[in-house]
């Protein structure tokens, strides 16, 4: 692998803009960039004052293309597509609100009402999953081990005792945790909300968040590729994390050609082509849950709608009332009657502190406290971070002054991970919350 210096690296970096007089940012910047476990392949932000005015946008690092220890390479810059992971939750959840707003489902509804199955709990036959438990990770729901369930194969399956994904009732969480009244973090949440979005609307998940959000907002960008052209898919960054000497990909590469979007093909068959797919009875097939491919770029569009109350260039995607439902806490971790889990997977880290419908809502106010991502004041911000396939995102505006700051780091490993000074992250995605911090004001 050809050896990127910090000047190569800085000089190569594309839409570097309000770092070039601030030499000690744009060196914390390029320090990231570096081979080996706790390396970053790539990384990038953009931060925007109060008033909307872009005061850093930079991005550095490689974009590598193909296999094996000598992948093609070029600069990371901010147009450059990549896997989002969570941040998909929030943009889903936006879609999903503009289905409330038009009176097709209402948050108190039993979900099972528009899945098209009896969705209960074992040991709670009698207390609905409502679709606000749903949105706020608070249905008493887990990522069974049949995560994802594949084309073939309905979601429903996951949730009857006769059916062929239904793990021995890993899907559900254990007695005591009752729907209403635990939060616990599961992506299959959102898979079910897709389902939902597909049997309301009769199109696929995908094509629906295109026409409702993505493309209003004039993005190029979409669920699994799904509406992508070709062009912006021929700059895909590659997911990777560093395994076995080198950057190894993880997922994204190749990347499917226009128009062709993925998903999780089944194991037990041949496979299925996308119009082979039937609606409403899968709501994996396009990853709701993490999916969404977008630039740094069109995060930084997404962060303008939210912050200018669910409109932007004059394109409304949902309505301030929709999106204060959106911020406003469901469920807050309370460290004296626990109530929740506050990492992923059942992990107690202080991830979460608090959690809306598809957005997180930062406390950082018990002493264990692991969501002061943004230091002093972190309660007036909202937003959602993302982590898998070592993409490490966020995506956040400010409440009480208009900031806004998206980020994209590439190559952390998925355990052990060294910490952060002052939150659950990563010293990685701390140096890029500061630098967009100190940037904006």
């Amino acid at each position: 692998m050809r050896d990127w210096t910090r000047r190569a690296v800085v000089s190569a970096s594309a839409g570097i803009a309000g770092l070039a007089a601030m030499p000690a940012r744009a060196d914390a910047l390029t320090s990231l960039i570096q081979d080996g476990t706790d390396g970053v392949l790539c990384a990038g932000v953009i931060a925007r004052r109060g008033d909307g005015t872009i005061k850093l946008a930079a991005s550095t690092g490689r974009r590598l293309s193909g296999p094996g220890p000598h992948p093609a390479m070029s600069a990371f810059g901010l147009d450059d597509p990549f896997r989002v992971a969570s941040v998909s939750k929030m943009i889903a959840a936006a879609g999903f609100m503009r289905l409330v707003e038009r009176g097709r489902v209402h948050l108190e509804d039993d979900a099972a009402a528009h899945l098209g199955f009896r969705l209960r709990h074992p040991g709670y036959p009698d207390r609905p999953i409502l679709v606000r438990h749903l949105l706020s990770h608070t249905s008493a729901l887990r990522n069974g081990p049949s995560y994802p369930v594949p084309a073939g194969h309905r979601l429903r399956e996951a949730f009857e005792p006769e059916g062929r994904h239904w793990d021995g009732g890993a899907w559900f969480g254990p007695p005591g945790k009752a729907p209403g009244d635990w939060f616990a973090y599961a992506d299959v949440n959102f898979c079910l909300i897709a389902q939902i979005i597909e049997r309301l609307t009769g199109q696929r998940f995908d094509h629906y968040m295109t026409g409702a959000v993505l493309k209003p907002l004039g993005l190029d960008a979409g669920y699994n590729w799904s509406g992508v052209s070709q062009a912006k898919r021929d700059r895909a960054a590659t997911a990777r994390r560093w395994l076995n000497g080198q950057w190894t990909i993880q997922t994204d590469d190749p990347v499917p050609r226009a128009p062709a979007a993925i998903f999780t093909q089944p194991g037990d068959g041949p496979p299925l082509a996308e119009a082979e797919l039937p609606l409403g009875e899968n709501g994996f097939l396009f990853s709701p849950q993490g999916g969404l491919r977008v630039s740094l770029r069109d995060m930084d569009a997404l962060a303008m709608m939210f912050r200018h109350r669910g409109a932007l260039a004059g394109a409304r995607i949902i309505t301030p009332a929709s999106l204060a439902r959106m911020e406003t806490p469901v469920w807050r971790f309370d460290p004296d009657h626990p109530n929740g889990e506050t990492g992923e997977g059942g992990a107690d880290d202080g991830v979460f502190g608090g959690y809306g419908l598809g957005v997180e809502i930062p406390q950082a106010r018990h002493a264990n406290a692991g969501d002061p991502f943004f230091g002093s004041g972190s309660e007036h911000w909202r937003g959602h971070l993302g982590d898998a396939y070592g993409w490490m995102t966020g995506l956040f505006w400010n409440l009480r002054d208009g900031r806004t700051v998206v980020w994209a780091a590439n190559g952390m490993r998925e355990t052990d991970r060294p910490k952060g000074r002052r939150s659950a992250l990563t010293p990685a995605e701390e140096t890029l919350i500061d630098l967009g911090m100190a940037a904006a004001g």
